[in-house]
């Protein structure tokens, strides 16, 4: 697209072919504050729009038929911190959602929204000096969870935001500075949020639950592994998962099965010992959930290989340790919160925030 000028700064005047320097200047899509970076202005309903009509006038001026006045973009910078930018589509944006999700009047969800991202502003800026970052497939994998809680799937959830004027990136966004942001904290206050078995204690007598006790299944496993090496071909760890089900069709008993498993090539054995369900991660407490005892699981990909799980022994048992563990959780949470509270406050104090 042809340079353009900020006609702003300079006086108006009707943006069209420049016959004097044998160019055209095309209508911006964006506007440009005198000392200021160039900022997207355009709402998402309209970029198809925008880009056809770019497309159009450049035919157009090639031609020498463009020359009429262009309307300038509405969108302007509200908020600079440390020198990074907040615009008023970016607040507009937000508004939206948090109206969307939280039902709060226009007035209040602008001041939210508008406060939010100053923090958030601040955060990355921390998050990118610590090196602390999360990748588009996590992020896409979070927006997709959030879909599905709400019963859509994430194209589904992403047309509902559009037909309530947000763009989708908007809720992405919140979602990646969360993720991040959770990653900082933890790494800084790591060694600070030490929750005791006192504190978990009194927090379950202080919610009268001292005494609850449900039941879990209590495992006693043997961790088997198909060895893949890194960037091995689909066709090999195809292979690989078919010798580990072919394992698993004899596996009638850990004493046998473990002793078929050791003479196998390029296979590891590590007993994993004792251990409660609400221990293990909740897709390999649900694999095992329905394994007989002294037989092997379903076989499962991971970044180590192959791996399967001969369950030697399995029996219910009375246990608050899941209660125990969402206690604990609970109490972390409440630390981090403050924590992150009081990271926040100081990244404000010690930052050039103008409002305009």
């Amino acid at each position: 697209m042809a340079a353009w000028h900020n006609r702003a700064a300079q006086g108006s005047r009707p943006i069209g072919p420049d016959r004097r320097q044998g160019r055209c200047e095309m209508m911006p899509t964006t506007a440009v504050p005198a000392g200021r970076q160039a900022r997207k202005a355009t709402a998402p309903r309209w970029i198809a729009v925008a880009r056809t009509a770019a497309m159009v006038m450049a035919l157009a001026c090639s031609l020498g038929l463009l020359a009429f006045p262009a309307a300038q973009a509405a969108t302007s910078i509200k908020v600079v911190v440390n020198d990074q930018p907040i615009t008023s589509y970016d607040i507009d944006q937000r508004a939206r959602l948090i109206r969307l999700t939280a039902r709060k009047s226009a007035g209040v969800s602008r001041r939210m929204a508008q406060e939010e991202l100053i923090d958030e502003r601040l955060k990355a800026q921390e998050a990118k000096r610590r090196g602390v970052t999360v990748s588009e497939a996590q992020v896409n994998d979070a927006y997709a969870n959030i879909a599905r809680r709400t019963k859509m799937s994430a194209s589904q959830l992403s047309k509902a935001l559009r037909q309530s004027g947000v763009n989708p990136d908007t809720l992405k966004q919140r979602i990646r500075m969360e993720m991040i942001w959770l990653n900082v904290v933890r790494s800084r206050f790591r060694s600070q949020v030490k929750i005791s078995e006192q504190d978990v204690l009194a927090e379950m007598l202080k919610q009268d639950k001292g005494t609850d006790e449900s039941k879990t299944l209590e495992y006693t496993l043997t961790q088997i592994i198909f060895v893949v090496p890194k960037n091995s071909s689909g066709s090999f760890k195809s292979r690989r998962k078919q010798e580990a089900n072919q394992l698993r069709n004899r596996f009638t008993s850990c004493e046998d099965g473990v002793k078929l498993a050791e003479g196998l090539k390029e296979v590891v054995v590590k007993p994993v010992g004792v251990r409660m369900a609400p221990e293990l991660p909740e897709k390999l407490s649900k694999l095992l959930a329905d394994v007989e005892v002294g037989r092997l699981s379903r076989p499962l990909e991971t970044p180590n290989g192959i791996e399967a799980y001969a369950v030697c022994k399995k029996r219910e048992i009375s246990s608050n340790l899941e209660l125990r563990s969402e206690i604990e959780s609970e109490l972390r949470n409440k630390e981090g919160r403050m924590l992150s509270r009081r990271y926040i406050r100081d990244l404000r104090r010690d930052a050039v925030i103008e409002y305009r």
